[in-house]
């Protein structure tokens, strides 16, 4: 058992996550697998952070507190297929505003119970088109997350799962080499009227045009997919300004909440 133990351990030590069913494929008796995986608990080898997913406690932690858990190397073991998304995407991206976002977004078309680890939450969000996603090296491992341009999409049509208006906009201020071709077939494929007067909106403020080098044929692609209804930027409709252009009602502080500090 302890040559089993040893074996388990060493075979995941590098992936520092690892599934029950990877576990099995290791060692195919699932009465000897439970029981190593039991003993590697026991000796705190290994910590169970959920059912049948396991993370590997480093070399040199062991007999000591074991530091924080990457949550975006945790994430790509928790569901398949998957991909990290929305602010978990701006965060791999390195354009985040806020370096420290204790929550993941999992899009995938294969539903798991959202759950906390850590402090740190991954919610699932249902989605069974997972085109626009590149694969990517994070840390010690590859993970798979939105490109930019879907990233973008996403953040504008869901705020709420960006950290809000202002951490959306000023992280997406600092995207670099937008494909704004690509971006537009996104916004086509998603068929939403509301998506392009949104985006619209955002590509016509001067920090993004000069981020993103947005020109007027650009702006005037959008146009031409707007609606004859009013939308609203936020999902909570209440007190603010009209922006005639758009169509698209905005929150009246709207302009302070686009300057950076």
């Amino acid at each position: 058992m302890v040559v089993m133990t040893s074996r388990l351990y060493r075979a995941f030590l590098n992936d520092r996550f690892f599934t029950t069913k990877e576990a099995l494929a290791l060692i195919p008796n699932k009465h000897t697998c439970m029981n190593t995986l039991k003993q590697l608990m026991r000796s705190r080898h290994i910590v169970k952070v959920r059912r049948g997913l396991y993370e590997v406690v480093p070399l040199e932690q062991l007999g000591k507190e074991k530091a924080a858990a990457d949550k975006f190397l945790l994430a790509r073991k928790v569901t398949s297929p998957y991909s990290l998304a929305y602010h978990s995407a701006l965060e791999i991206h390195g354009v985040a505003n806020t370096v420290i976002y204790n929550a993941v977004a999992l899009v995938s078309p294969n539903q798991f119970r959202s759950f906390e680890y850590e402090g740190v939450s991954y919610r699932w969000i249902p989605r069974q088109d997972l085109t626009g996603t590149q694969k990517t090296i994070w840390g010690s491992a590859q993970v798979i997350v939105t490109d930019r341009e879907r990233t973008i999409l996403d953040c504008v049509d869901r705020l709420d799962l960006a950290g809000g208006f202002e951490e959306a906009f000023k992280s997406l201020s600092s995207m670099k080499n937008v494909n704004f071709d690509r971006l537009y077939d996104y916004a086509v494929a998603q068929r939403k009227k509301i998506i392009f007067h949104k985006l619209g909106f955002l590509l016509s403020r001067q920090q993004i045009r000069d981020s993103w080098h947005v020109n007027d044929e650009q702006l005037a692609s959008l146009r031409k997919n707007l609606s004859s209804k009013i939308y609203y930027f936020l999902a909570r409709k209440g007190s603010g300004r009209l922006v005639k252009e758009w169509n698209l009602v905005v929150p009246s502080n709207i302009e302070e909440t686009m300057t950076f500090a």
